[in-house]
């Protein structure tokens, strides 16, 4: 239910992108990368060195000449997982339109994880849930010749919370004791939480 009412936000909020299209106020940034950083810690304690997929398009309104605040949605992989993040974001910018110019970022939302499968049988059941993220940036643009568009190169530092959720099926029919606040149907639930940090390196396409 809450990836569903991410996406509702997230409908509505592109249609109202189109009137502000309509008035040049409109801003757009599609970004496609690389993220490096550690997997999850091994069961030896050592952790592996992850170089992931990354693209993120980011879709604005310009409250003036050099800063725009709206919407992201993108694709993240994180060791085996895909994860989608949404996020409301700010880009500011420094410099003349028309030229080169330095920018920053910043987007603060949620990751989804509504592409991984939950499991379940006759016991049991476990699924992903993704949680808070956290996200700044700084890069360049270039625009081009004809200037309705322009070359971006960013990095990024990316922090994205992740829980693990598995529990044993009731199944005596009988409801846990409201001090264990488990969901209805749960006997026991165990979570475990992961935090994943990244940087990452974008090329991109202003428009």
């Amino acid at each position: 239910m809450k990836d569903l009412r991410i996406y509702f936000i997230f409908c509505l909020f592109l249609i109202s992108l189109k009137g502000l299209a309509q008035e040049k106020k409109y801003f757009g940034q599609t970004e496609i990368g690389m993220s490096v950083g550690r997997s999850e810690e091994l069961w030896d304690g050592n952790r592996e060195k992850r170089r992931d997929f990354t693209l993120q398009s980011f879709h604005g309104a310009k409250i003036s000449k050099s800063h725009v605040v709206g919407f992201s949605v993108g694709f993240d992989r994180y060791d085996h997982l895909s994860i989608i993040p949404f996020a409301f974001g700010y880009r500011g910018f420094l410099g003349d339109e028309g030229k080169s110019r330095l920018f920053g970022g910043l987007d603060l939302g949620i990751g989804s994880t509504i592409l991984e499968k939950k499991t379940r049988d006759e016991w049991s059941k476990s699924w992903y849930q993704g949680g808070l993220l956290f996200s700044p940036s700084i890069g360049v643009s270039f625009p081009s010749r004809k200037g309705s568009s322009a070359l971006s190169l960013s990095v990024a530092y990316k922090r994205q919370e992740l829980s693990f959720f598995q529990g044993t099926l009731d199944r005596s029919g009988s409801q846990a004791p409201a001090s264990k606040k488990l969901p209805p149907g749960f006997s026991s639930l165990s979570e475990t939480e992961s935090l994943y940090q990244r940087m990452v390196f974008c090329i991109g396409l202003i428009y």
